[in-house]
């Protein structure tokens, strides 16, 4: 069972202790009788909601990333973590961005290797390059993957690559929110 709602009370049951917490939600889920019926125990996750964006959002980008790498001679690897450096997200762990010290004979080296998606933020010395770090697209929301996927798009436009027309992808887009 996956739905949205918020949680309305959350009481302590003085008898046993225990905690209980009730839900507001906006759909009644399908297997909601057969979970309630059951004497099993359940697994129960409350989290935030986060928009995600649709596989065609990171499909298209993908696509539009090897038509980009093909026009200009590089590998996927290296225009998608341009593409990530230039316009993506930094990674925040506990409220910082994490940063790694390099030597700058791997600071473009870094960019043909898969997974792997620092943006240089300083230069302490001539010899190193701090690099921080970016967050892959697979975890970007719909927002996110929209901004990465209208910079995508702009460049490939000025590469003379043919897109998606700007309907098209506010078409796309609409439907990234609707699925999402």
């Amino acid at each position: 069972m996956d739905v949205l709602g918020r949680i309305k009370d959350i009481s302590k049951d003085w008898t046993s202790g225990k905690l209980v917490i009730s839900f507001e939600v906006n759909s009644v889920p399908s297997d909601l009788e057969d979970l309630q019926t059951s004497s099993r125990p359940l697994s129960i996750t409350a989290k935030p909601f986060r928009q995600k964006r649709s596989l065609n959002a990171n499909a298209y980008f993908h696509v539009l990333t090897g038509k980009i790498a093909a026009k200009l001679g590089t590998s996927l690897d290296h225009e998608k973590n341009r593409l990530i450096r230039e316009f993506g997200e930094y990674e925040f762990i506990d409220g910082w961005i994490p940063t790694v010290l390099i030597d700058t004979a791997f600071e473009d080296k870094i960019l043909d290797m898969e997974g792997v998606h620092w943006k240089p933020v300083a230069r302490p010395d001539k010899e190193h390059v701090q690099m921080a770090f970016m967050r892959g697209s697979h975890t970007y929301n719909t927002a996110e993957m929209s901004r990465l996927i209208d910079a995508t798009v702009e460049q490939a436009k000025e590469l003379g690559i043919e897109t998606l027309t700007d309907i098209e992808i506010e078409r796309m887009k609409q439907s990234w929110t609707k699925n999402n």
